[in-house]
């Protein structure tokens, strides 16, 4: 499982995340409770505490955008809760606060760590790379078309802003079919409160709701189709 752990003003890095939790450090945090991962520093040289939400937002700002869902390696109970294999939360416990961290298990979440590499404009290919846009997306939720071009390459690039800690930017091509009327702001709410994803005959589909049928999209949706649909993620 690796992440975009965000700073703000849209600095951020990449880590592997490690386990997730949520417990009583509300104290620590201006008495407010949130999740929160465990993933690499900056520097990639101690393990630490990453909250889910911005702790100093007065709305949910994620500080944590999830691209790469893989929990094989992980134990979690009935509540989703846990860590990878080698870890638990009493000894996270007892380690992350310290000064010093034991090599050895650093050592192991490098080791976990190692080859991975970050693609910023994956194509989506897979149902698994629709789970990691919608996870990072937060579902489109809040969602706003802010730029839509054609280029002269008859790819279609779209801009994204609104969604839960970050802009995304989507390029479409081949078999290109879409509209937008219906999310035109000057005459309706250009805010999308989710999308469907869907792969089908050799197309992807982008629709601005949930649980929408390919045969439906032309009832007064907002929807692109095309042969090929690549993304970035722009953390805030």
């Amino acid at each position: 499982m690796h992440a975009l752990v965000c700073q703000g003003k849209g600095k951020y890095y990449v880590s592997a995340v490690f386990g997730y939790y949520n417990d009583d450090y509300k104290k620590r945090y201006d008495e407010s409770q949130y999740d929160y991962w465990i993933v690499w520093d900056e520097e990639k040289k101690r393990l630490i505490r990453w909250l889910q939400f911005s702790p100093k937002s007065n709305y949910m700002k994620p500080q944590i955008l999830i691209i790469d869902s893989n929990q094989e390696n992980w134990e979690m109970d009935e509540q989703g809760f846990g860590c990878v294999d080698f870890l638990s939360k009493d000894l996270l416990d007892s380690f992350l606060d310290q000064e010093v961290q034991p090599e050895e298990i650093l050592e192991k979440c490098r080791s976990m760590d190692a080859g991975y590499i970050y693609e910023e404009t994956p194509e989506i290919k897979s149902r698994q790379d629709i789970d990691i846009l919608e996870l990072a997306s937060w579902g489109f939720h809040d969602a706003r078309i802010s730029i839509e071009e054609l280029q002269q390459d008859g790819t279609l690039y779209l801009r994204f802003d609104g969604i839960w800690g970050c802009d995304i930017e989507i390029w479409l091509w081949g078999d290109l079919e879409y509209d937008t009327s219906s999310r035109n702001p000057e005459e309706n709410n250009p805010y999308w409160f989710a999308a469907t994803i869907i792969q089908q005959d050799g197309f992807i589909y982008l629709i601005d709701e949930e649980a929408v049928k390919v045969e439906d999209i032309k009832k007064g949706y907002c929807y692109f189709k095309a042969r090929h649909m690549k993304y970035r993620i722009i953390p805030s």
